[in-house]
């Protein structure tokens, strides 16, 4: 027997746009609701304190790279090796931020 309840407010566009979806599977609102939460992967949790510090200046550092390439390929004062380490060192720091806030590289 069920005896917890899960309240939530909805706008109209929100519930509307539920209500839809339960009736294109031609399920009860409760129903549908109950399986489409249970059934999904819940989000990753997000990054907190030092960490977004981290995946802030690692995104900076990363743009920066990015500008540092941009010019340097474009003046045609870099060598095509230069902008592949450039961009691989761009690389590598996105794959670093992405792991530090809970992604898989």
């Amino acid at each position: 027997m069920r005896q917890n309840i899960l309240k939530i407010y909805l706008d109209d566009d929100e519930w509307n746009h539920v209500v839809g979806m339960a009736e294109t599977v031609a399920m009860p609102l409760s129903g549908f609701v109950r399986t489409f939460l249970l059934t999904q992967k819940p989000p990753r949790p997000r990054a907190t304190g030092v960490t977004v510090e981290a995946v802030a200046a690692l995104n900076r550092t990363g743009s920066i790279l990015n500008q540092i390439a941009k010019i340097g390929n474009t003046s045609k004062t870099f060598s095509a090796a230069e902008v592949r380490a450039v961009a691989a060192a761009r690389e590598r720091l996105l794959s670093i931020a992405t792991q530090l806030e809970g992604g898989s590289t």
